[in-house]
């Protein structure tokens, strides 16, 4: 075999070690981020509903004495 060809093997074996190497690790986060997302479902499930308003419907009154405004 010529050293070219030697080169092109050893490139091909590393690449392909590292592409399995990143796969994997992609594949360990996303079962992790699916594993959180599972937690956080089931958290909502039995969190009661929280009813949210608006700030624009809330009716807000301030009242400032004159003697506090310099």
């Amino acid at each position: 075999m010529s050293k070219l060809q030697l080169l092109h093997v050893f490139l091909n074996e590393r690449l392909t070690a590292a592409a399995l190497e990143i796969f994997g690790a992609v594949e360990k986060t996303v079962a992790q981020y699916q594993e959180e997302n599972d937690r956080l479902r089931r958290l909502l499930q039995i969190t009661p509903d929280i009813k949210l308003c608006r700030i624009d419907s809330l009716q807000v009154s301030l009242s400032v004495s004159e003697d506090e405004v310099i």
